[in-house]
């Protein structure tokens, strides 16, 4: 969905958001705009000329610097007017630091402790300033190490069902939710990219598409060509345009977690919008499945991976029966204005209504989660966990098993009786010969 008057619509986007103010940061300039910023300066300590600046970008959107000094350091993150990777030619609205500032403001008011600490916002530099996380790694990068995180799957699945259950319907008035809901409204530009590469971009023939070929030709072919899978897709899609379950990271996946082995934070909110409960959880059980299915790519000679894989269905397995138990929790614990005593005589009668709403969740993040493996294989942006094995066959044999559970993911995502049959399809899947 990229505009075609692309130097008009920058300009568009920087007098929109910022104006004339904005400009881009870089570690020459990034200390004469800290040194205005007396709580930042301080934590920094010494002067300008001691500090240290480096730009760790590492996603596809936003620039990303490092801040040292002799006291402390920070994190700068500072939306550009396109996307980062690819340029101007695809131009993105600045605005969407503001849904990553508040979602931070909201996630750190339910959920302490499980994103970073903001110091300091400035909307017209699309800027904000968080605490810098260490020893944390971004959990991608764990995964493809094959490390593991013992706490991980707690962290994770409390974090979904708290943010998700309090900002939702089971929770919320009416009028509660409704303004909730008007904060998240302008966001349409990423609620349409996000619909854009997940459930067209794979499906048709986008220049930007790319996959290991010619590997893997004959499959993209064949899903071009899949009008169930399409069918599934677009249904998946207004699922995703018509629920408004609760608010949603909406880009949750495992580079947006940074991780330690006794911590967990969520960042890069910025995708932030209302939507179903399952876009979230499918995102990270999709990205759980893709390293899942990358590791015989990695395995070495005195390191099979297949102990590391159980343990990755394992956290998945964990994470689910994490956010539904607690879910269940805070439904009977402060589910008082959806539950009347006067119609809900019997706990048993609100128990019943969760098992439904928990059964819907589960088709939608199974749903979601195979569209989001499809997207990452064959559509614009791929994943370390498959790109960095070197042996091109051997990546495209990893490729295709997680495309073939991918497609049954999206297309029988009713089927599937509970987590553990997932897990048990995975498993079945990463024993073939895919190609």
């Amino acid at each position: 969905m990229m505009p075609f008057d692309t130097a008009e619509t920058c300009a568009s986007a920087r007098q929109a958001f910022g104006g004339g103010a904005y400009h881009r940061q870089t570690p020459a300039t990034l200390p004469d705009l800290l040194a205005t910023l007396p709580e930042i300066a301080g934590h920094l300590g010494g002067d300008p000329s001691d500090w240290l600046i480096a730009e760790i970008s590492d996603g596809n959107m936003n620039l990303v610097f490092a801040a040292s000094g002799p006291n402390g350091s920070v994190v700068v993150k500072q939306a550009l007017p396109y996307i980062r990777v690819i340029g101007e030619s695809w131009p993105f609205p600045l605005e969407r630091v503001r849904f990553e500032h508040e979602t931070l403001q909201i996630y750190a008011r339910l959920v302490p402790g499980r994103t970073p600490r903001v110091l300091h916002y400035d909307p017209e530099l699309a800027i904000i300033v968080m605490e810098h996380l260490t020893p944390h790694l971004v959990l991608r990068q764990g995964l493809v190490e094959g490390r593991v995180f013992p706490l991980l799957a707690d962290h994770i699945g409390s974090f979904l069902a708290r943010t998700l259950f309090f900002t939702s319907d089971l929770f919320l008035s009416t009028r509660g939710k409704r303004q909730l809901m008007a904060r998240f409204e302008g966001n349409e530009e990423l609620c349409a990219t996000t619909e854009e590469v997940i459930f067209r971009g794979p499906y048709a023939a986008v220049s930007l598409n790319r996959w290991t070929t010619p590997h893997l030709d004959a499959a993209v072919a064949a899903m071009r060509a899949d009008h169930e899978l399409k069918l599934a897709a677009t249904e998946l899609k207004l699922v995703l345009r018509t629920s408004t379950e609760a608010l949603i990271h909406g880009d949750l996946h495992t580079g947006s977690l940074m991780v330690s082995e006794a911590d967990t934070r969520i960042i890069d909110s910025e995708w932030a919008r209302y939507g179903p409960m399952g876009f979230d959880l499918g995102a990270v059980f999709g990205n759980l499945l893709l390293a899942y299915f990358s590791q015989p790519g990695h395995a070495t000679s005195y390191n099979d991976r297949t102990s590391y894989q159980e343990w990755l269905l394992a956290t998945m397995q964990e994470i689910w029966e994490t956010f539904e138990t607690e879910l269940r929790y805070l439904v009977m614990e402060h589910g008082g204005e959806l539950f009347p005593s006067a119609l809900f005589e019997q706990p048993s009668m609100a128990a019943s209504l969760i098992n439904s709403r928990l059964r819907a969740i589960l088709s939608d993040t199974i749903g979601f989660a195979g569209a989001k493996m499809i997207r990452r294989i064959i559509g614009i942006s791929h994943v370390e966990d498959m790109e960095t094995i070197r042996d091109p066959s051997v990546r495209a044999q990893c490729e295709a098993k997680a495309l073939a559970v991918a497609r049954s993911m999206m297309i029988q995502r009713h089927a599937y009786r509970d987590i553990h049959a997932l897990a048990a399809g995975a498993r079945s899947a990463s024993t073939g010969n895919a190609i």
